[in-house]
């Protein structure tokens, strides 16, 4: 599970705030409903948010035309629509995604396999303290980023955030 590569690469223009998980108050989750594992993984960090007392509010990418799953109905999730929302480079055109992008969350989580514009650009627009998500190139808006492997699925690739954060943050506990 530790034999991935993370590496630290500061955000453009901004301070992180790493802190421990243990004393993290909110979460913020982008996550592609392209992934068919994304009921998995929103119980595992619904567990891991419910056990440390952290608000979470997840932020779900629907890239096709499909009818908005049952699970999605509930009022920790907003669901941006690819095609409505974006244009096709990624460039915000509706409002939707405001609210999640200006919360001040003390982690935010990108949790997808798979590059795509509007993921990215979610996360650079974002105000959480601390951004994690995968490794694509250099230009990206992480300040912790895990080297990919394609074969690994949404709910391992939100463990691995998980126990890393731990990691790396015991010496300020």
């Amino acid at each position: 599970m530790f034999g991935s590569l993370f590496c630290f690469i500061g955000a453009h223009m901004r301070q992180p705030l790493l802190k421990p998980f243990n004393d993290a108050r909110s979460l913020g989750v982008i996550l592609n409903l392209r992934n068919f594992n994304c009921p998995d993984t929103v119980a595992f960090l619904d567990q891991e948010a419910e056990r440390h007392g952290i608000e979470i509010h997840y932020l779900l990418v629907n890239l096709n035309r499909q009818p908005i799953p049952q699970w999605c109905l509930d009022s920790r999730m907003t669901v941006i629509n690819y095609r409505r929302d974006f244009t096709h480079l990624g460039k915000l055109k509706s409002a939707v995604a405001d609210p999640f992008i200006n919360t001040e969350f003390d982690f935010l989580f990108a949790v997808s396999n798979h590059f795509h514009p509007v993921v990215k650009r979610i996360a650079m627009l974002s105000k959480a303290g601390f951004k994690v998500g995968k490794y694509f190139s250099r230009d990206n808006p992480y300040d912790l980023t895990y080297r990919p492997s394609f074969s690994e699925r949404d709910l391992e690739l939100s463990k691995e955030y998980v126990a890393n954060i731990h990691l790396i943050t015991l010496s300020q506990t």
